[in-house]
């Protein structure tokens, strides 16, 4: 019962999720910023409650073409999400990045991803390598739509990308950026990078094991639970003396 207790929790918070992060999508991106700059609170909640039963709604129109959960979870995974993914990784690595390459790129894979399930798929005839090309053709096209959409349009105001810099410190091509900044604030970031990436070689196996200690329990595999117990603590003292220890009280 606790198991599926916890099922149950994990789809419906994915689930609610999704709808109201695609739903603050169109009321914050779109709508009050280009549609109804002056809309009031109510009217934004209304325009938010409007989109969640519009986006609900699309999705069960689609559920009646769904023959397997293992179609539309590829499609999703591989297609969808590609187009989604690629923007929202690219604007940590490069500085001219801007809102407008992000839309772009997003939406030409959201294209790309429907045509490639619509068009392209039904008549291949190799199973084989549908998963391939519904993973590469949205990707091309994401990839293509952000670099273009990047350079057709004007970059963002350098000061704003600056202070998203000197938040942020991300990894990538911010050189343009960085060297207009104190040597010292230089050094600093290359510094807290280095240990970033050794903290994520931490991290990645840190959040596997206590994934792992879950299921242990679970199954009542005391052994093995043991041994991911102590791999944890040694992971976390890890993680604490690479990520933790330098953190400043306020991201504490």
């Amino acid at each position: 019962g606790l198991l599926v207790a916890c099922f149950i929790a994990a789809a419906m918070s994915t689930f609610d999720s999704i709808i109201n992060s695609t739903a603050a999508y169109w009321v914050k991106d779109i709508y009050q910023a280009y549609i109804k700059p002056e809309a009031s609170n109510q009217q934004l909640i209304s325009q938010g409650r409007l989109a969640s039963i519009f986006i609900v709604g699309l999705g069960l129109i689609f559920s009646f073409n769904i023959t397997n959960i293992n179609d539309i979870w590829g499609w999703l995974t591989l297609g969808l999400g590609t187009g989604l993914f690629i923007p929202l990784v690219l604007r940590w690595y490069w500085w001219r990045f801007n809102g407008y390459g992000f839309a772009i790129g997003t939406g030409a894979g959201l294209v790309a991803a429907i045509l490639t399930k619509a068009v392209i798929l039904p008549f291949l005839n190799m199973p084989q390598l549908q998963e391939y090309i519904l993973f590469l053709v949205p990707s091309i096209c994401s990839v293509l739509g952000c670099i273009i959409g990047t350079f057709l349009t004007p970059a963002t105001n350098l000061e704003v990308i600056e202070n998203f810099y000197r938040v942020t410190r991300p990894f990538g091509f911010w050189g343009v950026v960085s060297q207009n900044l104190p040597t010292n604030l230089q050094v600093k970031i290359q510094r807290e990078n280095r240990r970033d990436i050794l903290a994520t070689l931490i991290a990645i196996p840190w959040q596997l094991v206590l994934f792992l200690m879950g299921m242990m329990l679970m199954m009542k595999q005391w052994n093995n639970f043991g041994v991911l117990l102590l791999m944890f603590i040694l992971l976390s003292i890890g993680l604490y003396f690479t990520w933790f220890k330098h953190l400043d009280k306020i991201q504490r």
